[in-house]
């Protein structure tokens, strides 16, 4: 169900960049329960920070008025200074700082080492959370990158919004 306050910035977006924009409401995603405790499980990294390797990457198209819809698979072993943010709806202060802020695999290597979590997936999955208009990401990206999780044995994600 759409809210009225949602309505209103729908509008504010016909408005002033796409007459036919139209929030995408999706159906409520059902509760699963874990089925194994957290110390057995495999768990993935997403971001929505826009990080891409700037040795293989091309960046996220930032200033994009109805976003940028691809998709970024960086593995867990990249060094920092390979990392970059391309995002343009935040600022990046804290994240230039330390990038964990956002990006936690340092912590979650750990959470793995010390038997909190059973295994940290190789790849984090990472896009640009501006995406007004998200139709191609929901029907592209996300069901490219669940298909992955599933077909991996995915058993929990940590989404990190930025």
């Amino acid at each position: 169900m759409i809210s009225e306050r949602l309505l209103k910035s729908q509008q504010l977006v016909r408005d002033q960049y796409d007459p036919h924009f139209s929030w995408l409401d999706l159906d409520p995603a059902g509760w699963t329960e874990f089925k194994k405790p957290l110390a057995e499980g495999v768990v993935a990294l997403i971001t929505s920070c826009g990080f891409y390797r700037i040795d293989m990457h091309k960046a996220f198209d930032a200033w994009n008025n109805l976003g940028d819809p691809s998709f970024r698979e960086i593995h867990i072993d990249t060094p920092a200074d390979r990392l970059a943010v391309a995002h343009s709806h935040f600022a990046h202060n804290h994240i230039r700082q330390d990038s964990q802020v956002a990006l936690p695999i340092e912590h979650f290597k750990r959470f793995e080492a010390d038997g909190l979590i059973g295994k940290l997936y190789p790849w984090v999955y990472s896009f640009n959370g501006y995406i007004p208009e998200p139709q191609q990401f929901v029907h592209e990206a996300c069901e490219t990158i669940s298909r992955r999780l599933k077909a991996d044995q995915v058993d929990a994600a940590l989404l990190t919004p930025c």
